[in-house]
C-alpha cells in the first residue's frame, strides 16, 4: 500500500468516525454505525472487484454509506408536536420522542 493510500484511508476513516459521532441519541448513533458498516462491506467488495485497493474501498464506502443514512432518514417529513412547555419534539417510528434542536 502506497503513502498516500494509506494517507486518504486515514483520513476517511477517521471522516466516517466523526459522521457516526455526531449522531445525537443512541438510537440513531446506532443506525448510522450500521449504514457505515455496510457501506464499508459494500466498498471493500467493489474495491475488490474491480482491482482497487480493498481498505481505501471500505472506508469510502463506509462514509458513503453513513451519509446517505443519514441523509434518507433526514428526508422524511415528520410531524412536529408541541409539549406545552414551550418544547417541540417529533416521533419516530418507534414511538420515542426526539426533541426539535
Amino acid at each position: 500500500m502506497s503513502t498516500f493510500n494509506l494517507k486518504t484511508t486515514a483520513v476517511v476513516a477517521v471522516a466516517a468516525a466523526m459522521a457516526v459521532g455526531c449522531a445525537s441519541d443512541r438510537h440513531q448513533r446506532h443506525e448510522d454505525a450500521r449504514n457505515a458498516a455496510l457501506g464499508a462491506a459494500g466498498g471493500a467488495v467493489i474495491g475488490a472487484v474491480t482491482g482497487g485497493d480493498v481498505l481505501t474501498g471500505a472506508a469510502v464506502g463506509a462514509v458513503a454509506g453513513a451519509l446517505i443514512g443519514r441523509l434518507v432518514v433526514d428526508g422524511k417529513e415528520r410531524q412536529v408536536y408541541s409539549d406545552g412547555r414551550g418544547g417541540r419534539y417529533w416521533v419516530d417510528n418507534d414511538g420515542r420522542q426526539h426533541p426539535v434542536r
